[in-house]
């Protein structure tokens, strides 16, 4: 079936039972809307004509925009809206996690370290998307290309859970979704998101591989069983969309078109030496798009079948010259990236089983070069079963997870399938009223291919929680890891026939204490980390006599390890104020090729966020910083950086996001968020390529 005819089934004829009173309030004004020009196939949208004009009245200039956020944001408290409150979510610090312990837990009652963004938070602090949520989250590094996890081609962004690389699986609705060991979001609308649950520490025992260092599970939305809706358009200096999302009984959609703006000088430029004969670099992000649509279908009470699609493409332009002062060759790349994600799930609570198949895939092309095209595709089939046991004191889920993955190239033969199999357990027991002790054990094997050897691997995990009373607990969670290394790895037979790569694996410790009591939360976690075999990428010639210098092949380095302390604080004061701060201090590290420990990710990260409403208004202020960060992976001439000749540091990172949103009446919302204020080149990956300049969107949105 296309997508015009899930737009005509959907969401046109949906939208025709549903809008009749909408088209009659502006009958005198501007015209029904088609789906044809809101989506901006036939021309521009008419809001988008309407809020560029507000847009340019509103906003003149950049330091217009940072005093018109600091004058709301410092002022919105005496601000009198005479209206009635809307309508407000249940507040609760206390909130559910499914994907801990694979069944319904309060966080106070989860053995390990947790943190739940909820749909209502991410439009609160004006997220992006679910990669710009996580990217200020205590505990969680990042490496991406620009602001929000910006992707080109197989330059593909990713989260880490403490400091980490390729160690954090990100699922949604409970299926994985990494592919080439990376855990990339953007095919999941941060629209369609009903919650993020980020469990860090090792999960592999329910989980498998890639869960070394955490699990980001990302639980979509259903249908509201209502008729209902909304259209929105965003206008912004580097970024505007147009989207439409549509309730039914049983089904919902949303669909959203993405248009970004041109961004100068988005990374360092080297100062080379003419002497060198290298090149120096200007990076700069051309204009791109992205479509993008969410489709939930509720088949019955206990079936329901979620699917992802987005379509992006993007233009990388590289400026290039002998030194610095010569004049700049331009090389332009465009890149076409199609994802799609479709997962089914079962979920029977009368009988306790759940049942979910999945199906992730990305599709690469462009760039210039065909080491660059990708057809990626990997199908899930998890089973799960839960008894209750002594009266409903004991716990135990098993199941049986059955996974290929298949990586495909036009430009290589290094084209396979890789099948794995597992068992896994997990049984909880109450020792006492207080003292609850929970065994895992999971066997996961991997099916020998022309480039992987087999592997049959055992994986152990103890946690244990003790309720000190009724909001407070102490807890410990120990558990081995592992993680096989990426489908991209066999680049060229010579290398991935010759080298046998070994699993990356290792052991986590972890313990933490929770406080939880109504409007108060504090969430303290001690952590060590401890991996063998860590993956590496090293040029060809280093491996093999003959190899390409220019080729990347990964390979088995040393070690990887990691230390540290996080604290979490959230207070909600009254009805219209509530603020959050948080800290980590850790310290990741690697071995590097001459046997060296060298800093992996950053040592120091500090957040901090408020929010208050009053009434019809509601403003949100975010800040994090990230410090102590490692080294650069070039050095100031634009080499590559080693021990023998690192000579600076990534900057520090300081980021200052603000939101305004106002409920104008009971259908219309105006939402005005700043990112960057404090405009700042923020380096967002050890490339040092930058986060977007300081920027704002303005967002309608009208409910029907």
């Amino acid at each position: 079936m296309t997508r015009a005819f899930f737009l005509e089934r959907l969401v046109i004829q949906p939208v025709q039972r549903i809008v009749p009173t909408y088209k009659k309030r502006y009958a005198g004004g501007i015209s029904w809307i088609s789906i044809e020009s809101f989506c901006g196939t036939n021309g521009v949208s008419v809001i988008d004509q309407i809020m560029r004009g507000v847009c340019e009245q509103m906003i003149h200039n950049k330091k217009q925009l940072t005093q018109l956020l600091a004058m709301v944001l410092l002022l919105n408290a005496a601000t009198n809206v005479s209206a009635e409150n809307s309508k407000e979510e249940d507040f609760s610090f206390d909130k559910i996690v499914v994907t801990a312990q694979r069944m319904e837990t309060k966080e106070l009652d989860t053995p390990a370290s947790t943190t739940v963004i909820t749909a209502q938070e991410l439009k609160d602090t004006g997220a992006i998307n679910v990669f710009d949520a996580l990217d200020h989250t205590i505990g969680v590094n990042s490496f991406s290309y620009g602001t929000g996890g910006g992707e080109y081609g197989a330059m593909l962004s990713r989260v880490m859970i403490r400091g980490l690389d390729k160690g954090t699986l990100v699922l949604v609705n409970g299926a994985p979704v990494n592919l080439m060991n990376y855990n990339t979001m953007r095919v999941i609308p941060v629209e369609a998101v009903e919650r993020v649950e980020i469990v860090k520490g090792s999960n592999a025992v329910l989980y498998g591989a890639e869960a070394m260092g955490g699990v980001v599970n990302i639980i979509t939305k259903k249908a509201t069983g209502d008729n209902s809706g909304s259209i929105s358009s965003t206008y912004g200096n580097y970024y505007k969309d147009n989207s439409l999302l549509v309730n039914g009984k049983d089904f919902m959609f949303f669909y959203k078109k993405e248009f970004s703006a041109e961004v100068d000088e988005h990374s360092r430029i080297f100062t080379k030496d003419s002497t060198t004969g290298a090149k120096t670099d200007k990076i700069n992000l051309g204009k791109g798009n992205n479509e993008s649509m969410f489709l939930n279908l509720n088949l019955s009470d206990e079936l329901s079948l979620n699917y992802s699609y987005s379509n992006a493409e993007s233009t990388y332009n590289r400026w290039s010259g002998k030194t610095a002062t010569q004049p700049y060759s331009l090389s332009k790349s465009i890149y076409y990236d199609k994802r799609s994600n479709v997962n089914l799930v079962y979920d029977n609570k009368e009988a306790a089983f759940k049942s979910v198949l999945a199906y992730n895939s990305i599709n690469l092309k462009g760039g210039g070069a065909a080491t660059t095209d990708y057809d990626m595709y990997s199908i899930n089939f998890d089973n799960q079963k839960t008894w209750w046991l002594r009266d409903g004191k004991d716990s135990l889920i098993a199941g049986l997870t059955l996974q290929r993955e298949h990586n495909g190239r036009n430009y290589s033969s290094a084209n396979f399938d890789r099948d794995s199999y597992a068992l896994y357990g997990s049984y909880s027991r109450e020792m006492s009223d207080k003292f609850t002790v929970t065994l895992g054990l999971r066997e996961h094997i991997v099916k020998a291919n022309e480039y992987d050897a087999s592997q049959n691997i055992m994986l152990p995990q103890l946690q244990t929680l003790y309720k000190i009373n009724d909001n407070t607990s102490w807890y410990t969670n120990i558990g081995k890891s592992f993680e096989m290394p990426a489908t991209s790895s066999p680049f060229t037979k010579n290398v991935s026939t010759a080298i046998k790569l070994k699993p990356q694996e290792g052991w986590t410790y972890e313990t933490g204490l929770k406080r939880i009591n109504g409007n108060e939360a504090f969430k303290v976690a001690l952590f060590a980390m401890n991996i063998d075999n860590k993956f590496a990428w090293v040029k060809e010639n280093t491996v093999i006599p003959g190899g390409d210098k220019n080729l990347s092949v990964q390979i088995n380095r040393d070690k990887f390890r990691n230390k540290g302390i996080e604290m979490e604080y959230s207070k909600k004061l009254n009805e219209s104020w509530q603020y959050n701060l948080g800290a980590s201090f850790s310290d990741p590290e690697s071995k590097t090729g001459t046997g060296d420990w060298a800093q992996d990710a950053a040592k120091l990260q500090l957040s901090t966020g408020v929010t208050y409403t009053e009434k019809k208004l509601l403003t949100n202020l975010d800040f994090f910083y990230a410090g102590k960060r490692e080294f650069a992976y070039y050095t100031m001439n634009g080499s590559t950086a080693s021990a023998a000749n690192y000579d600076h540091r990534l900057g520090n990172r300081i980021d200052l996001d603000a939101t305004v949103r106002y409920k104008a009446t009971d259908s219309d919302v105006i939402t005005l968020s700043g990112y960057n204020l404090l405009d700042r080149d923020n380096p967002v990956s050890n490339t040092e390529y930058w986060s977007t300049p300081l920027n704002y969107r303005l967002t309608y949105t009208h409910n029907f």
